[in-house]
């Protein structure tokens, strides 16, 4: 686990995000589930990707170590698809949720983030235990 220690002088005027997952058996209950911080970031701006930029975070789907099976990154607010390229040849496609709708399960989403105006969220989780290779905006 990642430990932090910040000023609270240094958060003034900045924005910050904390990506976490949880994971565990299927139909388990949230004080049943494992939670990882997977990336954290504290800023005075946010960015502002346009056209095809993308920020990819990959990270080990469960756990500290493995094969980066997990993407997360940001995309432009007009981006409707990415794909996620897998170092076995294959690709998952994220598309973008409609605003406002509920969480539900799947491998791959592009979605808004209420106070994060500048840009858009995605995920993708690898097929089966292929890695991580590469990802770009498609649409």
């Amino acid at each position: 686990m990642r430990r932090v220690v910040i000023n609270m002088h240094d958060l003034v005027g900045r924005s910050s995000c904390f990506v976490i997952r949880f994971y565990g058996p299927e139909g388990a209950t949230n004080d049943e589930l494992t939670s990882r911080l997977v990336d954290s970031a504290t800023t005075r701006t946010l960015s502002w990707p346009k056209g095809t930029e993308i920020e990819v975070v990959p990270q080990p789907l469960t756990g500290a170590d493995g094969p980066h099976r997990l993407v997360i990154g940001t995309v432009p607010t007009t981006a409707k698809q990415v794909a996620c390229h897998w170092k076995d040849g294959t690709t998952t496609l994220a598309d973008r949720a409609p605003d406002n709708t509920p969480v539900r399960g799947t491998n791959a989403v592009i979605r808004s983030v209420r106070g994060y105006p500048t840009a858009n969220w995605f995920a993708c989780a690898a097929p089966g235990s292929a890695a991580y290779e590469s990802a770009e905006v498609t649409k």
